[in-house]
């Protein structure tokens, strides 16, 4: 439809000179609506046919939520200590996505099934599970409940609520409304299992992680303050990967687990650190296999490992509430992705495409953690991720979900894998090129050396080497060559300390190559006698006691107040999402 567009600045009827040219379009087809004017048009379409749909399919009752599947009971627990060892319960994970047709035509059968299917649970006994578990507080984010326990030994464990509840991230006002009702709803595009299935493949993978169990937690007087939020709840019970792991090995038997702004920060203030990045890389391109498309830095913890006088990070991906997410199959829900608002939010299908969209809330982590990467690199990772996931790895995962959830979803799910799973290699290339299009090599807050090395008009090596304040080298790394063929822009950032840049070559790259200082005294040297070489490189600093022995032609900018986030660790750290 947009490739009508030819020139949407021009009168709606040009052959008509008393035609006003601020005419709006009256139509989808119109040639002059524009991508902006498209989404608007899209969405009020959504919002009218869903406002009529709400109105033929839902009532009031229905406005009234809860994460709790269980209701507390007419009279208070008994106050004695209760014993639910070796119980178990028969309950649907979330009875009110039971929609009629009618509703369900407008807004997508979804996972609608599996929410609605009765299974057994086994009923979460807080006296006497992993040896006596204590509540400390609740936690979580807007959608899901939280809680965190604690056992005899100081281990922390979390429990986290099956069913979601969107409507609260609404104002106060708007949540019992139609729209709150909607944005509940939506929750049925998850399948409500999908986590129990990811332990046996991110084993087969060596990746670390948590391994969630499906409880019921009653109504427990020993819950104490937390039994109104917590009481009649099916949740996953996990070990809360935070703190000590040493006798984890699901976590690396790593003494230390940490957020991701604790690893961003060692990362971008001190040199001394490092990712391990084709761990990260192995883990993301399972995060496309399966369609996770919320992997934002919150959704991430990091073992930490003492390497000699370096700390190296491992990650460890958490909260996997949209795996497998089946969306787009209905009208409402297909016209709101017309809209582009959400277009992250991919329904899981038998082909891997749109990686941009899929990757958009892990796009910023995958540019810094994994520009060190050659495409052979991922294209290695690949290939083991691919062979790692057999058949036999697959069909085990899926039977850790209830048998009844399997034979509803389990089928369809693994073929739709099976066939992304043939596309990865050729995923990771297409999702490699998307990054080095615009590449970013990020120095740190402490001193760097960087060399620019214009290898041919195609090839632009950068090395990245640790020195001391007085400018003397120690070891090197950082080491990659560019290809124009897929990198036109290459952006080095030095952030803090006394940087160094040199650039030396005797051909003009097809790469144009940009450079910014920082906080500390930089130098920088571009040796050339290449005219076509020097105009291809664009450096920015204060005048802050900074040097320059560049060729002629070569750009300076001097910029007194640059972008925080070009300028100094801390401001870097404002481009990511951190709690």
């Amino acid at each position: 439809m947009l490739s009508t567009v030819k020139d949407f600045r021009k009168p709606l009827h040009p052959d008509n000179s008393k035609t006003k040219t601020n005419q709006k379009p009256t139509s989808l087809h119109a040639p002059y609506m524009n991508k902006y004017q498209l989404k608007k048009y899209l969405l009020k379409i959504n919002l009218l046919i869903g406002a009529t749909a709400a109105m033929l399919t839902s009532c009031s009752e229905r406005f009234s939520h809860t994460v709790q599947q269980v209701p507390a009971p007419p009279q208070p627990v008994a106050a004695n200590v209760p014993d639910y060892s070796d119980s178990t319960i028969v309950v649907a994970a979330g009875k009110h996505y039971d929609r009629s047709r009618l509703h369900t035509f407008f807004y997508g059968k979804h996972y609608r099934p599996a929410w609605t299917t009765p299974v057994e649970v086994e009923v979460l006994d807080i006296g006497t599970a992993k040896g006596g578990l204590k509540p400390l507080q609740l936690g979580g984010s807007r959608q899901t409940i939280n809680l965190r326990l604690e056992d005899s030994a100081g281990t922390e464990y979390v429990l986290r609520s099956i069913d979601k509840e969107p409507a609260s991230a609404l104002p106060e006002k708007w949540q019992k409304s139609y729209i709150a009702n909607i944005a509940r709803d939506a929750t049925s595009a998850t399948l409500p299992y999908a986590a129990l299935t990811l332990p046996p493949m991110l084993e087969a993978l060596n990746i670390y992680h948590v391994k969630p169990e499906l409880v019921y937690v009653p109504h427990d007087p020993r819950l104490g303050e937390y039994l109104d939020d917590i009481g009649g709840m099916v949740a996953l019970l996990e070990k809360r990967p935070s703190g000590d792991q040493s006798n984890n090995p699901t976590m690396g038997n790593a003494e230390k687990v940490t957020s991701t702004q604790s690893m961003l920060e060692d990362r971008i203030y001190d040199n001394d650190t490092r990712v391990d990045a084709r761990y990260f890389l192995r883990a993301r391109l399972f995060d496309m296999l399966i369609g996770d498309w919320s992997r934002h830095e919150d959704n991430w913890r990091w073992a930490e490992f003492k390497q000699d006088s370096m700390l190296m990070y491992r990650a460890i991906p958490r909260d996997r509430d949209n795996v497998f997410y089946k969306l787009n199959d209905a009208i409402i829900p297909w016209l709101f992705m017309r809209t582009g608002l959400k277009s992250h939010f991919q329904t899981f299908r038998p082909k891997i495409k749109n990686l941009s969209d899929l990757n958009k809330s892990g796009h910023n982590l995958d540019k810094i953690l994994l520009a060190e990467l050659s495409l052979q690199d991922w294209q290695e990772v690949a290939d083991s991720v691919q062979q790692a996931l057999t058949d036999e790895v697959i069909e085990k995962a899926f039977r850790r979900m209830p048998d009844t959830i399997y034979e509803i979803t389990a089928p369809s799910i693994m073929a739709k894998l099976k066939s992304r799973r043939a596309q990865l290699p050729a995923a990771a290339a297409s999702y490699y090129k998307y990054l080095s299009c615009n590449a970013v090599v990020v120095g740190t807050d402490k001193h760097e050396l960087f060399e620019v090395n214009v290898l041919s008009e195609n090839q632009v090596q950068v090395q990245v080497y640790k020195t001391k304040k007085d400018g003397d080298v120690q070891y090197l790394f950082f080491d990659r060559v560019y290809d124009a063929n897929v990198t036109q822009v290459l952006q080095l950032y030095g952030l803090d300390g006394n940087d160094q840049f040199v650039v030396k070559g005797n051909v003009a790259p097809k790469i144009e190559i940009n450079i910014w200082g920082g906080a500390g005294e930089d130098a920088y040297t571009v040796t050339t006698e290449n005219k076509k070489l020097a105009k291809k490189i664009a450096i920015e600093d204060s005048m802050y006691r900074n040097t320059y022995d560049v060729a002629k032609k070569t750009k300076v900018t001097v910029n007194d107040n640059p972008a925080a986030n070009k300028y100094i660790g801390e401001g870097w750290l404002l481009r990511y999402y951190l709690n």
